[in-house]
């Protein structure tokens, strides 16, 4: 009787390892696709969420356009059953400082000292400041710290300065120094405008800048502040108290010099006709905003602003 030929040990380990690599083949495949699937998966909320935010952004934009609105209205702000929502800000667009105006007039108060506020070395905003200037005036005398086609040229950059006024704030972030503001205050574009008279309207204007145009430190600010937003100390309510005047701005501060009153009269105003209205749509982690400007009912702009740009 002959007895069965066993199999050497050897080949019974290597048939093992095959197995194991084969199980760990398997397995592998098995993760990547299970990453591929989260991943698309995430992709496609993503996807939802951002068309589902910008509709409700659109809904509240619509809403809020309506010209006798009150900026307090609870219309202005809705919660959708599935956990979306958007939030509605009516200002005034004068709320801002006007850049074409600004260097228009050759101000050389208010950029450098705004610019000193955001922590710019006084080199460079001088040079910023210069540079400004050269962007917008029609001729290629460069400022004494300024920049005009060859200094752009210089850099690689072709078609620069457009020499004219600027037609968007976005178009700011293309002057030489912009970027050193970028880097300090990513939310300079909230500080500008390139609509309205110049003017701020005080009543809507962020408290930075009240206290920029007085040159008052922020705790003086407090008796305006409080005033402003009525009794309830909340601001865009119904018992907000609307400013009257430079004068009554000038008492609520402290201030009594009369070149100060003064220089506050020219640069402000207390019912700015330009309405921003700003939408914020959110559903779940993703936020979209949209804006509207509007004057005299017709809208003379309309986009959207990067979450995340303030800005």
């Amino acid at each position: 009787m002959r007895l069965p030929r066993q199999r050497p040990a050897r080949h019974q380990g290597s048939a093992l390892i095959a197995v194991f690599w084969m199980i760990a083949v398997m397995g592998m495949l098995v993760y990547a696709g299970a990453r591929a699937l989260d991943t698309d998966a995430r992709h496609t909320r993503l996807m939802r969420g951002r068309v589902y935010a910008k509709r409700l952004a659109q809904m509240g934009l619509e809403i809020g356009r309506h010209p006798a609105l009150p900026a307090h209205d609870p219309l202005l702000s809705y919660q959708t059953p599935d956990g979306g929502s958007y939030q509605v800000r009516i200002v005034a667009e004068e709320a801002r400082l006007n850049i074409n105006v600004l260097l228009g007039s050759d101000d050389r108060v208010l950029l450098p000292r705004l610019f000193a506020s955001w922590g710019l070395k006084a080199e460079d905003a001088s040079a910023l400041h210069d540079a400004l200037h050269d962007w917008v005036d029609a001729d290629d005398r460069t400022r004494l710290n300024g920049a005009e086609k060859r200094d752009y040229e210089k850099a690689g950059l072709i078609g620069l300065p457009f020499n004219r006024p600027f037609k968007e704030v976005e178009e700011m972030r293309l002057v030489r120094g912009m970027d050193i503001v970028d880097a300090l205050r990513p939310d300079w574009r909230e500080w500008f405008t390139v609509l309205g008279d110049g003017r701020v309207d005080v009543n809507d204007a962020r408290p930075e800048l009240i206290s920029l145009l007085a040159n008052v430190p922020m705790e003086r600010l407090a008796p305006l502040l409080t005033l402003r937003a009525g009794r309830d100390g909340v601001r865009d309510t119904q018992d907000d108290v609307r400013l009257q005047s430079a004068v009554q701005v000038a008492q609520l501060l402290g201030i009594f010099q009369p070149q100060i009153v003064e220089h506050l009269t020219r640069w402000t105003q207390f019912a700015g006709p330009i309405r921003r209205i700003e939408s914020t749509g959110t559903f779940g982690d993703v936020r979209r905003r949209l804006v509207l400007i509007v004057q005299d009912q017709q809208a003379i702009w309309r986009g959207e602003v990067p979450h995340g740009q303030d800005s």
